[in-house]
């Protein structure tokens, strides 16, 4: 069916969302993320949340493939300066476009617009780069999904035009195209 083809879909519809501030790390131990003190590491949650620490202040929590954002909607609500958490939220959701990118050919795309090798022998699964992509900042990981190689590429939102073309330019000798976030997490 879809094993083994070069999909890409625009995820930028999912829920997102940042915390930043020398209390972030225990601020999410404490709402019961699963995570460490590891910068550029990824850490799966068990509802399907996706949790980057990109630095000992700051983390970038992607929402599970199914939309549901409830988890990162408490966060943020119940979040208060009052309470002295030293962190802050950050709305990635209007700060950063997200996209994946899935199949084995998806380090060959990502070869011909950023530096960084991206092949499973140099980066592993649940691994971040903070980036250039294409020219623009971005932050990538690799999350593998259902065996398959899948990077999430997340870049400026007011870009997101540019980079889905770059995108498709790339992958287009690999056969690669878009898919909707539904057909992509099957």
């Amino acid at each position: 069916m879809l094993a083994n083809q070069l999909l890409i879909a625009e995820l930028s519809a999912l829920p997102r969302l940042g915390f930043k501030g020398r209390g972030t790390l225990p601020f999410m131990l404490d709402r019961g993320l699963l995570l460490a003190n590891a910068t550029n590491c990824a850490f799966l949650q068990p509802d399907g949340l996706i949790c980057m620490v990109l630095a000992a202040s700051e983390v970038f929590l992607l929402g599970p493939a199914d939309g549901n954002a409830a988890r990162l909607r408490d966060l943020e609500e119940n979040w208060r300066i009052e309470d002295n958490h030293h962190t802050y939220p950050l709305l990635r959701r209007h700060s950063h476009a997200w996209f994946a990118v899935r199949g084995p050919s998806a380090p060959d795309v990502l070869a011909k617009l950023c530096a960084v090798d991206f092949r499973s022998q140099s980066f592993s699964n649940l691994h971040i780069a903070q980036t250039s992509v294409a020219r623009l900042n971005s932050i990538v990981l690799r999350a593998d999904q259902g065996g398959e190689t899948t990077f999430h590429l997340l870049s400026d939102s007011a870009s997101s035009a540019y980079m889905l073309t770059c995108l498709q330019d790339a992958a287009e000798e690999f056969g690669g195209r878009i898919v909707d976030a539904i057909t992509l997490m099957r």
